[in-house]
C-alpha cells in the first residue's frame, strides 16, 4: 500500500508541476511577445520557490521524519535556468520550507541542497554550449543522484528500511526529471526559433520592399529613355518631340507617384478610390508601351467594345496594365501581336491582353504571383506580376491567366463596373422625415 501511495503522490506532483510550467511559459510568451528570452532572475527564484512549497505539500511520508517528492525538479530548474544569484537562495528555501515539518529528514535536507548547490554551480557554465541532448541528459544524472542520496544517506547514518520503495521514487524522480527539462528545452528552443523568424521576416520584408520599388521605378524609366531616344534620333521633329516629352514627363510623375506609396508604407493613408475609365487608360498605356513594342517588331492592337468605367485607382490600373503589357512583349522575342480588348459582360468589365508568345505550362501556371518567379531569368525580379495581383484585388477585380507553351498567353482581368447612382446615393445623407402626433 506505501508503495502505491508513493507512485500516486509522486505523479500527482508531477502533474502539477507541469501545469504550472506550461501555464506560466503561456503567459509569459504572450506577455512578451517573444521580443526577448531571459527571465529575470526574481522571476525564477519565485516559480521555482512556490514548486517547492506545492511539491512539500504533496509529499509522501514512508516513515517518521522521512518525506519524499519532486522538489529536487524545481530546485533542479532554478538553478540550472537562474544561476550563481539564484541557487543559494533556493537551497537556503528548500532547508526552510523542510524546517517546520521537523524530524530527522531535516538534516539530509541540508546535506543534499548544500552538495547540490556546489554540483550545479560547477556544471551550468560547462552545459551551455552542448547539445539538447547533453543537457536533458545529465539533468537526468543529476535527479537520479539526488534519489540516491536521498535514500543510501537515511539508510546508512539513520537506519532507514524503506530502501524497497528506492526504484519506485528513483525511476520516477529521474523519469519525470527528463521530461519536465525536456520540455523546457524546447519550449527555450521554440523562443530562440521564434525570435529568428521575426528577425528574418523582418529582413524578407525590407527586402521584397526594395525589390519591388526597384522594378516598379524601372518601367516607366525605361520609357522615358525610349521617349528620349526618340526625340534625339529626329531633334527637328518640334511637334512628335513635344508630344514625347509631355508622354516622358508624365511617366517621371508616375514614377514619382510609385516611390510615394512605398514611402507611405510607413504612414497609411486611405487609398484612392474614384471613376476610372477603361478606354481612357487602355489608350493611355497603348502609347506608353508602343515604343517598346516598335523597337521589338510587335503589333500593337486594341479593341474597346464600350465606354464604361470602374471604381479604383487610375495609376494603380495604369500600373496593371502596362506590367502585364510589357509581360507580353518580352514573351515575344521574334516579334508578333499584342492585342488589348475590353467588353462588358454579365455585369462585369473583362479586360483581356492577349500575345503569341512563348506561353507557359501548368507548373510554372502555378506558380505565377509567387514572389521571385520570373520567366525571364536574371533579367526579372519575380515581382511583377505579385505586384499585379494585388493591385487587381485592390480594386475588388479578379485575375485569370490561360497558357499553353508555344501558343501565347491571354490575361483576362474583370472588375465590377462603376455605378454612378449608387455612389451618389452612398454620398448624399439619408433624409429623415418627423412625424408629428396630431391633435384632435
Amino acid at each position: 500500500m506505501d508503495h502505491l501511495d508513493l507512485l500516486t503522490g509522486l505523479l500527482i506532483n508531477l502533474l502539477v508541476i507541469l501545469i504550472v510550467i506550461l501555464l506560466l511559459n503561456f503567459h509569459y510568451l504572450s506577455r512578451n511577445k517573444v521580443h526577448k528570452l531571459q527571465m529575470s532572475s526574481f522571476s525564477i527564484y519565485l516559480i521555482s520557490s512556490f514548486l517547492m512549497l506545492v511539491s512539500m505539500g504533496l509529499s509522501v511520508q514512508l516513515e517518521d521524519g522521512f518525506l519524499y517528492d519532486l522538489r529536487c525538479i524545481p530546485f533542479l530548474l532554478g538553478g540550472i535556468y537562474g544561476g550563481r544569484k539564484v541557487m543559494p537562495w533556493l537551497a537556503v528555501t528548500m532547508v526552510a520550507i523542510r524546517l517546520p515539518m521537523m524530524g530527522t529528514g531535516v538534516i539530509i535536507t541540508m546535506i543534499i541542497a548544500i552538495l547540490f548547490t556546489a554540483i550545479i554551480l560547477y556544471v551550468r557554465p560547462r552545459l551551455e554550449n552542448k547539445a539538447l541532448k547533453a543537457r536533458v541528459y545529465t539533468y537526468s544524472a543529476l535527479s537520479f543522484g539526488y534519489s540516491v542520496l536521498s535514500f543510501w544517506l537515511p539508510s546508512v547514518i539513520f537506519d532507514f528500511g524503506e530502501l524497497s520503495s528506492f526504484p519506485i521514487y528513483s525511476a520516477v524522480l529521474t523519469g519525470s526529471t527528463f521530461f519536465v527539462f525536456y520540455l523546457c528545452e524546447i519550449i527555450r528552443t521554440i523562443y530562440i526559433l521564434q525570435l529568428k523568424s521575426i528577425k528574418y521576416e523582418k529582413m524578407q520584408v525590407v527586402s521584397h520592399l526594395a525589390a519591388s520599388m526597384s522594378h516598379e521605378v524601372r518601367n516607366p524609366l525605361t520609357t522615358v529613355r525610349g521617349f528620349l531616344q526618340l526625340i534625339n534620333e529626329d531633334p527637328s521633329n518640334i511637334t512628335n518631340n513635344k508630344e514625347l516629352s509631355e508622354v516622358a514627363v508624365s511617366e517621371i510623375d508616375r514614377a514619382t507617384e510609385v516611390i510615394n506609396q512605398y514611402l507611405n508604407f510607413a504612414r497609411p493613408h486611405p487609398e484612392l478610390e474614384e471613376e476610372v475609365a477603361i478606354r481612357d487608360e487602355i489608350n493611355r498605356s497603348k502609347e506608353i508601351i508602343m515604343p517598346l513594342s516598335i523597337k521589338k517588331g510587335i503589333t500593337l492592337k486594341a479593341n474597346i467594345l464600350h465606354h464604361h468605367s470602374i471604381k479604383g485607382d487610375p495609376n494603380k490600373l495604369q500600373q496593371v496594365l502596362i506590367n502585364v503589357m510589357k509581360n507580353g512583349l518580352e514573351a515575344m522575342e521574334n516579334g508578333g501581336t499584342l492585342r488589348i480588348f475590353s467588353y462588358l459582360e454579365n455585369g462585369k468589365i473583362f479586360i483581356v491582353i492577349n500575345d503569341t508568345g512563348i506561353g507557359m505550362t501548368k507548373e510554372q501556371l502555378m506558380r505565377l504571383g509567387e514572389p521571385y518567379f520570373s520567366m525571364k531569368g536574371k533579367n526579372g525580379t519575380g515581382l511583377g506580376m505579385m505586384t499585379v495581383y494585388q493591385l487587381v484585388e485592390g480594386m475588388k477585380g479578379t485575375i485569370k491567366v490561360l497558357s499553353k507553351p508555344g501558343k501565347g498567353t491571354s490575361v483576362i482581368l474583370s472588375f465590377p463596373p462603376y455605378n454612378k447612382k449608387e455612389e451618389e446615393t452612398a454620398s448624399t445623407p439619408a433624409r429623415t422625415t418627423e412625424v408629428r402626433p396630431s391633435l384632435r
